[in-house]
């Protein structure tokens, strides 16, 4: 008999049942769900502004005994595409769970450090106004929690830049996409985050939201400033025009087809935890 491993295996259990509560019960399941689920709303926007949210639960959540915390999905609903490298993920905080990651990186770090790093999976354009669902492999360990009674999440969801990842402007509140086509081809390339304005008016300014390619007709924007214009706005031709790009171009003034704008719901985060009482 190997009395170390079995001293070992008694300490062991005698921690686990050292944070047992005897007042609340895990009802003779091992496994529960937890449910994260952030939309923005016109007068509260976590994911337009990379800012903190705070939701409470249906009905507490009781966890009775030392329990471990797993991520099982995520899904995103008009998150930005993975078309640089502060957006090839999203970085999530929570603060009812005790995240302990270490990082080592190039950079500085601080939204890798203590976080949830989720792989972006959105890499298409054509993914635009559907679900993306994002996971590199099921049952991803987030932590251990001990008993207790949770009645609210909070925290933050980022880039990995600490910028949002629903929107390419810096200061606005609204990240609804702006879907438009253009009566006939770019003429050259036009990177994401570059100015745009419609109808000769310098205000609402807006950002494109993808990289868009020379000869295409499809543009997507975000409200950058100013008051937004409605999609009955776009209900007659609307001339477009763009700012200088960084080669210096100035792309060359588009007008909108009639009728063609289509402006997004909210954007949408949600993940689903799978909690699992130790044995």
């Amino acid at each position: 008999m190997d009395f170390g491993q079995l001293r070992s295996d008694r300490q062991e259990g005698a921690r686990n049942m050292m944070y047992q509560n005897t007042g609340y019960q895990f009802e003779r399941r091992t496994k529960k769900t937890l449910i994260l689920d952030i939309v923005d709303i016109s007068t509260d926007t976590p994911l337009a502004t990379a800012s903190d949210f705070s939701v409470d639960l249906f009905e507490p959540l009781i966890v009775d005994k030392l329990s471990d915390v797993y991520i099982d999905s995520v899904s995103t609903y008009n998150s930005l595409l993975c078309d640089s490298n502060n957006r090839s993920a999203f970085s999530l905080n929570i603060n009812e769970f005790n995240i302990s990651s270490n990082v080592a990186s190039t950079t500085t770090g601080q939204y890798m450090y203590n976080k949830i790093i989720i792989p972006n999976e959105n890499n298409d354009v054509g993914n635009i106004n559907s679900v993306v669902i994002h996971k590199g492999k099921k049952m991803n360990y987030v932590c251990s929690i001990n008993p207790g009674k949770i009645t609210k999440l909070s925290g933050k969801i980022s880039g990995l830049d600490g910028t949002s990842m629903f929107t390419t402007s810096s200061i606005s509140t609204d990240a609804r996409l702006y879907h438009l086509e253009l009566t006939d081809l770019v003429n050259t390339d036009i990177p994401s985050g570059t100015n745009v304005t419609f109808g000769g008016s310098a205000s609402p300014i807006y950002k494109t939201a993808f990289h868009t390619r020379v000869n295409s007709k499809d543009l997507y924007v975000y409200l950058h400033s100013g008051t937004r214009r409605e999609e009955s706005y776009f209900t007659t031709s609307r001339a477009v025009a763009f700012a200088a790009i960084p080669s210096g171009i100035t792309p060359a003034t588009k007008n909108t087809l009639v009728n063609s704008c289509r402006i997004s719901d909210y954007p949408r985060f949600t993940t689903e935890f799978i909690i699992e009482a130790r044995q």
